[in-house]
């Protein structure tokens, strides 16, 4: 059974880590770990940098051939990338990945984790990690504790999750914000195609979260779809320019008439 989300009591523990991988998530783990005295990140891997080292002096490494000894090696790199890079470090550390869709066992090493930030990451905002939950699964009662310590050096939250319920979750995670982004795509162009501000709308996609406070999504549906109002349905659909909205449109309209029947 998933366990709920938890905050525990900080307290003083030092672990040694190093990091690889320096995307959008990898840069804002860096920064997270540089502010906290309870981790000494040993070196960072990022292969795009002509660095050394960083502004605040940690080891920047281009190759996997030649890492210091760390306690943890937490891998925030690409999906596919996790069994080549897991392959190359040591085989009887800790080793952790950030992945929501890819299953623990993608590790090689025995003693292997994950470490998955229910968030969206990107280059220029800054999370707070105080207001974000990790996923996180072990093989050990031990290692999960290490992992647990770990978020509580961010401040963050935590749920423990076995694979199945973490790619269950990833997938939710992608139709509330990366499904819902590409559709805030289509309503941006819509509202440039009739001279209009997209931050028109701005206050009505905060209501639609906001809502979802209160009540269930179930509860919160409306529109045109739901109320079967074929003549509003008819009129977008002789609007809309775009051959693929036009069969969002109607894959949608037809979703949320078959969920909510009659």
């Amino acid at each position: 059974m998933m366990t709920p989300p938890s905050v525990f009591i900080i307290f003083t523990l030092h672990m040694k880590l190093t990091l690889i991988g320096a995307g959008k998530l990898g840069k804002q783990l860096y920064y997270e770990f540089v502010k906290h005295p309870s981790i000494e990140l040993i070196e960072w891997i990022d292969r795009s940098s002509n660095s050394k080292q960083t502004a605040e002096g940690i080891k920047i490494t281009k190759s996997l051939d030649s890492l210091q000894k760390a306690e943890i090696y937490l891998m925030a790199v690409n999906d596919d990338a996790i069994p080549s890079v897991s392959s190359q470090l040591p085989s009887n550390e800790f080793v952790i990945h950030t992945s929501g869709g890819t299953p623990m066992t993608a590790i090689s090493q025995k003693r292997k984790g994950v470490f998955y930030p229910i968030q969206s990451f990107s280059s220029n905002r800054t999370i707070d990690f105080s207001q974000i939950t990790f996923g996180l699964e072990s093989t050990t009662e031990n290692d999960f504790k290490i992992l647990q310590k770990l978020a509580q050096s961010l401040y963050a939250k935590t749920i423990q999750l076995n694979s199945l319920q973490r790619q269950g979750l990833h997938l939710a995670a992608v139709l509330v914000n990366n499904f819902t982004n590409h559709l805030f795509s289509h309503a941006a162009k819509v509202c440039e195609q009739n001279e209009l501000s997209f931050d028109i709308l701005q206050p009505l996609i905060q209501e639609t979260v906001d809502r979802l406070n209160l009540i269930s999504p179930d509860e919160a549906q409306t529109g045109p779809a739901i109320r079967r109002d074929q003549k509003t349905i008819t009129e977008h659909l002789r609007i809309i320019e775009d051959p693929e909205l036009k069969k969002l449109y109607q894959l949608l309209t037809k979703s949320i008439q078959n969920y909510h029947g009659s």
